[in-house]
């Protein structure tokens, strides 16, 4: 039965080609879900060849067409865009086209091109196919907020065979997988195992007719070619076992569709992290190695209770994950909150790229002396240091933030916690701030944090701020800037000449990101 979902949407999906890509169909099966309750999607074609290259239920339409539309969501998944394509990414930032949502595939060492696509088509959600990129790991995008949706199986066309055997129905043991992601750890694995064995690979061969001449011609390999969808049910029926050999996959059909007919299955963790847990759902090696392979096909071969039990635990497993379910959870994706999210804490409604250990890196000297102390926390964002201040005991926080959305949060955040208060406001011209926000300010806080604001600070103003921020700091006074702009503005002088020290450790690099590290400072005349 398909969830309730949101009314109807015309959706684009970019493409330079129709390949035969995971991240392409993922899409029509998604199409074909969402169709059903009125949202309409279309590939956007970007190649400038003639022809489609291949057949497909989802319209095409290219690039000039579908500028002549207007489109609640268009989506770029992966980036295994031509140059010429990429060039074309930025044209996507007119309002024509609506939310604009980039999905990021597994492969982490393709991370340059997907940045690319990230920096000229700008999107305002970014979705990750996989859980293989974890909080942290994607602070160098840009986008309003950062999500997760996994892949989905057809749970009706791929069923298990009630009719089927644990034990092997015929003289050989029949393995299946792909034949052009990476098949030739699997192929060395059956060249050299202990038992009769047959090999069947769907998809293109590419040169393993004559790379495994020697198995095709005995008939130990049977390469048979690409597979429609209607075909595939029928690839998995016979099979003892499927292997997914992959080393970058965000999420592997292969091993969904045949768990889902309750095919037990060998497999790396990559695409498969969701649904494989080694001995109980799967067989799961971590390096594709055919010595590997061929001891986990050994075992499934000799243990029929080993592969009954994965069969039916890896069935109760997918069975969760429907192109139903993953299709009403993309589709309220494409309803986001109107939130700039700046903290990873999903349990809290927050999906920025920050996990919070990272807001708090660096702040231990200050969160374990803040018990009964005055806090005022410039650019306090969604309020997640304020509440760990509060939570060990800060007499107050005063926080204020430019986003209004930013400090709403806050304000609900903290709102079980009475001694945090927040307010809208931009320092970046600090004669104003002071004076819009005379009622709300203490003459001096006991702590000021002024992290990850400098730097966005026009040049011209940033002395004037950093000079007012030092005088509202009684005892500690906590920057996280950039080390560039740190030595460019010259704020160690600068905090010396209002009387600071730098105090507590030596700075150290804080990630990936140019988010700055953080640096306290203690006045001399006053202890905190």
């Amino acid at each position: 039965m398909t969830p309730n979902l949101p009314p109807g949407k015309r959706i684009g999906i970019v493409c330079h080609e129709l390949s035969v890509a995971g991240s392409l169909l993922r899409f029509e099966r998604f199409g074909r879900v969402a169709r059903k309750s009125g949202h309409e999607i279309a590939f956007i074609r970007l190649s400038t060849a003639a022809g489609a290259t291949r057949a497909t239920d989802v319209p095409v339409v290219s690039f000039e067409e579908a500028a002549c539309k207007t489109w609640d969501v268009t989506i770029i998944p992966g980036a295994s865009f031509p140059e010429e394509t990429m060039a074309r990414l930025d044209r996507f930032e007119s309002t024509a086209f609506g939310l604009r949502m980039q999905h990021v595939l597994n492969d982490q060492t393709r991370k340059p091109a997907f940045l690319r696509v990230n920096a000229l088509f700008k999107p305002h959600v970014v979705v990750f196919n996989n859980r293989h990129w974890t909080p942290g790991s994607f602070t160098t995008f840009q986008a309003n907020a950062f999500h997760f949706c996994e892949g989905g199986v057809d749970l009706q066309a791929f069923a298990p065979d009630p009719h089927r055997s644990a034990v092997p129905a015929g003289p050989r043991f029949l393995i299946g997988g792909l034949a052009h992601k990476n098949p030739i750890p699997l192929i060395e694995a059956v060249r050299d195992i202990g038992f009769e064995a047959e090999l069947r690979l769907y998809g293109p061969a590419g040169d393993l007719p004559s790379a495994a001449a020697d198995l095709v011609e005995s008939g130990r390999l049977k390469l048979l070619g690409p597979l429609s969808e209607p075909q595939l049910p029928d690839f998995y029926r016979d099979l003892d076992c499927v292997v997914h050999t992959r080393t970058h996959a965000g999420w592997a059909n292969l091993a969904a569709e045949a768990m889902a007919c309750g095919i037990p299955v060998v497999c790396t963790p990559h695409g498969t992290l969701a649904f494989a847990e080694h001995e109980q759902t799967a067989l799961v090696i971590e390096q594709p190695g055919a010595q590997a392979i061929r001891a986990a096909i050994g075992r499934l071969r000799c243990d029929p209770g080993l592969a009954r039990r994965l069969s039916h635990h890896a069935r109760q497993r997918i069975s969760g994950f429907s192109w139903e379910r993953y299709t009403a959870e993309l589709l309220r994706l494409m309803e986001p909150d109107a939130r700039v999210h700046y903290t990873w804490a999903p349990e809290l409604g927050l999906f920025g790229k920050w996990p919070v250990e990272r807001r708090t890196r660096g702040l231990e000297p200050v969160i374990d002396r803040c018990e009964g102390k005055s806090v005022l926390d410039l650019g306090s964002a969604e309020g997640m240091i304020a509440r760990c201040l509060l939570e060990r005991g800060a007499a107050l926080v005063h926080g204020f933030d430019r986003d209004a959305a930013r400090v709403a949060t806050a304000r609900a955040l903290c709102e079980h916690l009475p001694n945090g208060r927040f307010w809208p406001g931009d320092v970046s011209v600090w004669s104003a701030f002071m004076e819009g926000h005379a009622a709300h300010l203490q003459e001096r806080y006991d702590i000021v944090l002024y992290l990850g604001v400098h730097h966005h600070l026009p040049k011209d103003r940033r002395r004037d701020t950093l000079a007012g921020v030092a005088r509202l700091a009684s005892g500690l006074l906590v920057v996280r800037t950039p080390e560039r702009i740190f030595d460019e503005d010259e704020i160690g002088s600068v905090l010396a000449e209002h009387g600071f020290d730098m105090s507590g450790g030596e700075p150290r690099d804080d990630g990936e990101a140019d988010a700055g590290v953080v640096r306290v400072f203690e006045r001399r005349s006053h202890g905190v």
